[in-house]
């Protein structure tokens, strides 16, 4: 795999290079709920610019989405620890003011990390809102944070329940390789007794869900690179899949480096070929093809 453009690495510069890790994802969460921005965050070198970068290419999908009247879904790649779900929940945590129709959520299937980040996140703004005087309850900040965090299985049951639109626009899904195939789909909704006649696989409900508004909607895929696919998990080829059979007009935003191996989506992507709308962007994936600082920082992790 390739990430600089230059014939040799600067072995000495890379000996000599400062420790400088990048914030765990609880503490990124923590700046950002309140109130700072990535830039805030991230180094200042060529991985917190290109960090930014990935966020101004999401945020710019949006945008023209909500001006067109556009239904959007993008594809970000990163190998794992990237930042990824750093942008995600940036995103999500932007435009987490239910009037409006940005609106954003983050979804995960990973159970214990959201629980994690919705307990860190509560905790820190009690603790910065009671050192202010501020006569707010937990509770409060609880709501506000599950408004912007939810775990994937909890978005999919409330679209079970209602049949209307959800009220958001924006879904970022994290790690969305490991939506469900549709057996698995199908058993789990058996079990629970929801749906026992259900036939479609999780990417595919969830675009349905999101296909329910009548203006414009963005899905936000990160995936993560060079991880094995568990069994039950469609992988990203069952995405594609789904936009094919059943979405032909929305637009779809690849990263450029999803064709990689690493990904796994396999020969699906030339089913994309006849279809209309279809960009593929290197900015959408993290770290993007630059120079050699990109390549340098790996050493910080």
């Amino acid at each position: 795999m390739e990430y600089s453009s230059k014939d040799s690495i600067d072995i000495r510069m890379w000996e000599e290079g400062r420790y400088c890790p990048t914030p765990t994802i609880i503490e990124a969460a923590s700046v950002l709920f309140n109130g700072h921005s990535v830039e805030d965050i991230s180094r200042n070198d060529a991985h917190a610019d290109n960090l930014i970068l990935t966020e101004k290419a999401i945020s710019e999908i949006i945008e023209r989405s909500q001006k067109e009247s556009l239904k959007s879904i993008c594809f970000v790649t990163g190998v794992p620890g990237a930042g990824k779900t750093l942008v995600g929940l940036k995103i999500a945590n932007t435009h987490r003011d239910v009037d409006n129709d940005l609106y954003s959520v983050f979804l995960s299937g990973n159970g214990p990390l959201v629980a994690v980040l919705i307990e860190a996140l509560t905790r820190d703004k009690y603790a910065r809102e009671k050192q202010n005087n501020q006569g707010v309850r937990k509770g409060e900040i609880q709501k506000d944070v599950k408004s912007f965090i939810q775990i994937i299985h909890h978005f999919r049951d409330e679209c079970l329940k209602d049949p209307r639109p959800p009220v958001e626009h924006v879904t970022l899904f994290d790690e969305a390789q490991r939506a469900w195939n549709l057996d698995m789909t199908r058993n789990f909704m058996a079990r629970k007794k929801q749906r026992p006649n259900f036939n479609i696989s999780e990417p595919e409900y969830l675009i349905s869900c999101m296909d329910r508004h009548q203006d414009w909607a963005v899905i936000v895929c990160l995936v993560g690179g060079g991880q094995e696919i568990n069994t039950g998990e469609a992988g990203i080829g069952e995405w594609i899949e789904s936009l094919n059979r059943s979405y032909p007009d929305w637009h779809v935003h690849i990263s450029s480096r999803l064709t990689d191996e690493e990904y796994s989506a396999g020969g699906v992507l030339d089913k994309l070929n006849a279809r209309k709308n279809v960009f593929y962007k290197d900015k959408l994936h993290w770290p993007f093809p630059c120079d050699l600082s990109v390549l340098k920082m790996f050493q910080h992790w």
